[in-house]
C-alpha cells in the first residue's frame, strides 16, 4: 500500500524565477524579521552535505537518511526546501527521499533556480498490519520535529544557504507533518505548502490527535491543494483519512490567526500532478521570511484558476 504521484519530470519554473528574481534582483539588504537561531545538534556529528546524495546521521541517538540536492554549481545565499514525502512502502524502496527527488527530477530544478532541496526519510511504523514510512504526526515525544532541528543546522553548516528563505512543502503524511512544523516550527519558515495535508485527524490506534494544530510563533502565508472531496485514503468506501475535510479545518484555524491563505482544489483526489508541483515550487520560490505574500497582491495566474484566496466564514447560508 503506498500513494502515488505524477509529476515524474522537471516543472517549468519560469513563472517562479521571475517573481522571486523581482523581489531579489536589486542587491539591497533589507531588515526586518529574522528566522529563529540554529538549534544545537541532538546528537552526534552532520553528515558531508556539500554535493548531492544520500547521507545517515545520527539524530536523537537513532540513525536516520537524508537525500540533499545541491545545485551542480552552488552558490551564496542558496534558498532552502524541505519536502516530506508521503507513505511509502519498504519493500519497494530504502530511501523515499531519494526516490521522490529523482522523480521528481529536482536535480534539475536545483540547477535551474539556485535552490537546495532536502528530502528526509520517515522512520517505518507498523499500522493494520502492514509497515508504513510515516512520519510522527503526534505531539508528545516527536523526534521528527528534532530531526528538522538537526537537518537545518547540518545543511546551514554545510552550504551557504539563505535561512530567510527556508520553506518547507509536504504530501499526504508529509504535509501533515508540516502541520506540525507550523504549530512549533514557524519561526523557522518563510512560508508552508501542503499538498493534502490538514489538522486534527482522529485516526483509529493513535492515542492523540494527529497532526494537531496550535497557533504558529509567527505569521506567514500558507498554500493548501487538495484533490477535492476524492482526497482520502485509503479509499472512498473506507476514509481512515481525510485529506479535504482536514485541510478544512486547518483552513480556519490559520485564517482565525490572521494568516493568509491559498486554498487549491484540482478535483483529481489523492495524488500529485504536475500543475500540483508546478505551482507549489512557484510558492516556495516567492517567499522570505516575515514578508507579506507577493501573490496577494499579484495574484496566482491564469494557471491557477482552480485556487482562491481562503476567507473566513461568516456564519451565513
Amino acid at each position: 500500500m503506498s500513494f502515488f504521484f505524477l509529476a515524474c519530470a522537471a516543472p517549468d519554473t519560469e513563472s517562479a524565477s521571475s517573481v522571486n528574481d523581482t523581489a531579489h534582483d536589486s542587491g539591497e539588504v533589507e531588515e526586518g524579521p529574522q528566522p529563529a537561531p540554529l538549534a544545537a545538534l541532538s546528537s552526534g556529528e552532520c553528515p558531508s552535505l556539500e554535493a548531492s546524495g544520500t547521507s545517515s546521521f545520527l539524530s536523537s541517538g537513532v540513525e536516520r537518511s537524508v537525500t540533499v540536492i545541491v545545485p551542480s554549481t552552488p552558490a551564496a545565499d542558496m534558498p532552502l526546501y524541505f519536502f516530506f514525502h508521503g507513505l511509502d512502502d519498504p519493500s519497494a524502496t530504502d530511501h523515499p527521499g531519494a526516490s521522490w527527488s529523482s522523480q521528481l527530477d529536482v536535480q534539475s530544478l536545483a540547477d535551474d533556480t539556485g535552490t537546495v532541496w532536502v528530502f528526509a526519510d520517515s522512520p517505518i511504523q507498523n499500522m493494520y498490519g502492514y509497515e508504513f514510512y510515516l512520519w510522527n504526526l503526534e505531539t508528545t515525544g516527536n523526534l521528527d520535529l528534532v530531526l528538522y532541528d538537526d537537518l537545518r543546522s547540518c545543511v546551514a553548516e554545510n552550504l551557504d544557504v539563505d535561512l530567510s528563505r527556508a520553506s518547507a512543502m509536504g504530501f499526504s503524511g508529509g504535509a501533515l507533518f508540516t502541520t506540525l512544523l507550523l504549530a512549533h516550527r514557524a519561526d523557522t519558515l518563510a512560508t508552508v505548502v501542503q499538498l493534502s495535508g490538514g489538522a486534527d485527524l482522529t485516526v483509529p490506534t493513535f492515542d492523540e490527535l494527529l497532526a494537531l494544530y496550535a497557533e504558529p510563533a509567527t505569521d506567514l502565508p500558507v498554500l493548501l491543494t487538495t484533490g477535492g472531496e476524492a482526497d482520502v485514503w485509503p479509499n472512498e468506501s473506507l476514509k481512515i483519512v481525510d485529506f479535504y475535510a482536514a485541510s478544512d479545518t486547518l483552513q480556519g484555524y490559520l485564517l482565525d490567526d490572521g494568516h493568509y491563505v491559498v486554498r487549491c482544489n484540482d478535483e483529481k483526489g489523492h495524488s500529485v500532478n504536475r500543475a500540483d508541483w508546478d505551482l507549489g515550487v512557484s510558492w516556495l520560490l516567492a517567499h522570505s521570511f516575515g514578508g507579506a505574500s507577493p501573490f496577494a497582491s499579484a495574484g496566482l495566474g491564469d494557471d491557477a484558476d482552480w485556487c482562491a484566496e481562503a476567507e473566513l466564514s461568516t456564519g451565513e447560508e
